[in-house]
């Protein structure tokens, strides 16, 4: 059994030549080219899939080769998975050949062996060359072909960065150099991922961030790096939707994530300084961005479906679509660039900083200190904070209600990055509860700003609908949030 460790990246085929023609390249200690043919075995309700593993046989000429991979994980390209891999003599599994445990005991059962059978194929010409970087080998994989089910069919281009030996750092220094001369995309799903899904196509769905478990033993430095690719995995595992799907939810979870993943070094600011994450913290600015203008225009979009509901004699039809146009235009800003190399980039250099640790240079003692001592410090750090932005709540003008929302925000990221340290279930939900509240109020800022996009006439008789209604809402809300403001000062603190 071998550890697979791997970066997939997309490349367009116009690229390829160029591709070949890299530096780097041209310097591989050994090249090689291979026509690969892959048939991948399962059952028709994909069970093998469900228990976390893939089955394939590899045609390399004359040569057979069965390999039997674990799910792993993907986070910002790396895949890493377990497999067992052994050459055959027929071009169907041999499975007496796994050892025990490789297989999942669903395969214990010899009419569960029955069930399976080829679903599809990944046919393609493989370019390898083997670089020497510093203390590490990788392998660079050139893939072009097609992978292809009963039914339909994908092509297939792609560069894989496999790590033989050494540091993962350096995959992702060798993607970020290829980066520069190409414009390269991260590839989340495997080969076998794109072919089970033209096997059998899933409906797509958005994700929310679910909880982040820390252990008790873990020091401030491992809760920091496993905070941040919880988030890039909530981040990721929307993607898709954004892309593809229709689901504005999607647009929604993506941006919360990129708040959740700067909240976590803002949080961890006092360790580690800024200076050393500065072009990330530029980058994470840039595609927050633009994922907050398509946000901002769906929630606009749904509040005007919203009061056209409760009455279709508001004067907002033509504004609706006026919005509406809007709205899908930052659609296509944002599916730029979620394609965009700049975007691949991005989670490359987080991979790369989670992975080199960068900060250790100027090491805080703090970072080896239990996570549960610094989570305690930061939390009251953050409680005082919003204590005092809250001060003489009643009279805090919009600007202000705006920081002490933004305030709120960092702290209730903060109680749920540590929940599993503790238990503030109750101070969670009032936290977030005031949290929403603000969030209404500041629609109708937010809506203003939006009008003036839409080229709304200040007199128009739809710009004065919304604002009163809007500012209805205000007065609604004004007096639950006093109540709720309340309610938080009086929550006994948990850490």
């Amino acid at each position: 059994m071998s550890t697979e460790t791997e970066l997939k990246l997309y490349i367009e085929p116009k690229e390829v030549d160029k591709f070949t023609l890299h530096p780097l390249l041209q310097s591989a200690k050994h090249k090689a080219k291979a026509l690969y043919s892959n048939t991948y075995f399962d059952s028709l309700a994909h069970d093998l899939l469900q228990q976390g593993v893939g089955l394939r046989v590899r045609r390399i000429g004359e040569k057979r080769l069965q390999t039997l991979k674990t799910a792993g994980k993907a986070l910002g390209g790396l895949h890493q998975r377990q497999e067992w891999e052994y050459e055959i003599s027929a071009n169907t599994p041999d499975y007496s050949q796994f050892p025990k445990g490789a297989l999942p005991d669903w395969c214990a059962k010899a009419q569960n062996l029955e069930k399976l059978g080829p679903l599809f194929t990944t046919d393609f010409m493989r370019t390898t060359w083997d670089l020497v970087l510093d203390d590490s080998e990788i392998e660079v994989a050139l893939d072009q072909g097609e992978i292809k089910s009963q039914s339909a069919s994908l092509p297939l281009s792609e560069v894989e960065l496999e790590l033989k030996s050494g540091s993962p750092v350096q995959l992702y220094q060798l993607a970020l150099t290829l980066l520069d001369a190409h414009p390269l995309i991260i590839e989340n799903k495997s080969k076998a991922e794109r072919g089970y899904g033209l096997d059998k196509p899933q409906s797509l769905t958005y994700r929310k961030a679910g909880a982040v478990i820390l252990k008790p033993e873990m020091s401030a430095e491992q809760a920091f790096i496993h905070i941040i690719w919880h988030c890039i995995g909530h981040l990721q595992a929307n993607e898709d939707m954004v892309l593809y799907g229709q689901d504005i939810e999607g647009v929604h979870q993506m941006r919360v994530a990129l708040r959740r993943l700067r909240s976590c070094l803002s949080l961890y600011k006092p360790l580690i300084p800024n200076e050393t994450h500065k072009t990330l913290r530029q980058e994470l600015k840039w595609i927050t961005s633009i994922l907050g203008v398509a946000r901002d225009w769906d929630v606009f979009a749904l509040s005007l479906t919203q009061m056209q509901a409760q009455d279709n004699k508001f004067p907002l039809k033509d504004l609706h679509k006026t919005v509406t146009k809007l709205q899908r235009q930052a659609y296509v800003a944002v599916r730029q660039a979620l394609r965009s190399p700049r975007y691949s980039r991005l989670l490359l250099m987080l991979g790369k900083y989670l992975t080199q640790r960068h900060w250790r240079k100027k090491l805080e003692v703090a970072l080896d200190n239990p996570a549960r001592d610094f989570a305690s410090q930061i939390l009251e750090s953050h409680y005082q904070r919003v204590c005092q932005e809250g001060e003489n709540f009643t009279q805090l003008n919009a600007k202000q209600l705006h920081d002490l929302r933004i305030s709120i925000k960092k702290m209730a990221y903060g109680t749920r990055f540590f929940a599993e340290l503790y238990s503030p279930r109750a101070y969670s939900k009032k936290l977030s509860y005031l949290q929403d509240e603000l969030g209404i109020l500041n629609d109708g800022n937010v809506a203003n700003d939006l009008l003036n996009k839409a080229g709304l006439d200040k007199n128009a008789p739809a710009r004065h609908f919304l604002n009163g209604w809007y500012a209805h809402q205000q007065m609604t809300h004004l007096g639950r949030l006093g109540e709720a403001w309340q309610t938080f000062l009086k929550e006994n603190i948990f850490w």
